[in-house]
C-alpha cells in the first residue's frame, strides 16, 4: 500500500489518521458487548469520499452501530479482501438491489453495498488509483461494520458540521 493511505496514530495521542480506503482501528467485535465507549476521532487520509470528506478532515464515529444505517449514510467498515479499516457511503441495505456487471445483484439480510463518493476521473486527477469498494468486492456483511460517521469537527471551522449527502449524478 502507498503510505498516504495507511493510517498512523498521532504520537501525542491525537486521532488517529483515516484514510477513506485504509485505516487503523478495532471492531465492534474486539471491544465485546457494550465496550465501545464515546465517538471514536479520525482523520481522513485520502480523497476518496470526495468532494463530501476531504482529506484532513476530523470526524466523529459512533462505534455502538449494530447494523447497517440508512441509505447515504458513511460508515467505517472491514474491507473484506485486506482486513482494514475503510470508510464508505451506504448504496443499498439489506434486501435492495443494485446493478453489478450485466446484471443485478439482492443483498442477504446481513449485507450492504458501499462506494465511495470521488468520481474515478477525480482520483485519476488527485493521483490516486481506480475507486476500491462494492465494486470490487462486493457485498459487504455487517459483521465487518466498525460505526457510522456522522460529524465533522474540523481542521477549519468552515467544514465543521453534519456530513453532507452523496454528490448528485
Amino acid at each position: 500500500m502507498e503510505d498516504h493511505r495507511r493510517a498512523r496514530q498521532d504520537a501525542r495521542g491525537g486521532p488517529p489518521e483515516l484514510s477513506p480506503r485504509v485505516v487503523r482501528g478495532a471492531s465492534r467485535a474486539d471491544h465485546g458487548a457494550g465496550g465501545a465507549r464515546g465517538p471514536w476521532r479520525v482523520t481522513v487520509a485520502d480523497g476518496s469520499m470526495l468532494p463530501s470528506i476531504q482529506p484532513g478532515d476530523w470526524l466523529l464515529v459512533d462505534p455502538t452501530t449494530k447494523r447497517w444505517p440508512r441509505r447515504g449514510s458513511v460508515v467505517v467498515f472491514r474491507e473484506p479482501e485486506s482486513g482494514l479499516l475503510a470508510i464508505k457511503r451506504v448504496e443499498a441495505r439489506p434486501g435492495d438491489w443494485v446493478r453489478f456487471g450485466d446484471g443485478w445483484l439482492q443483498m442477504a439480510d446481513d449485507e450492504a453495498w458501499l462506494r465511495g463518493d470521488a468520481t474515478d476521473e477525480g482520483l485519476a486527477a488527485a493521483g490516486h488509483g481506480p475507486a476500491i469498494d462494492s465494486r470490487r468486492y462486493g457485498p459487504v456483511p455487517v459483521s465487518a461494520l466498525v460505526g457510522r460517521v456522522w460529524f465533522r469537527y474540523g481542521p477549519s471551522r468552515q467544514r465543521v458540521g453534519r456530513l453532507p449527502g452523496p454528490p448528485s449524478g
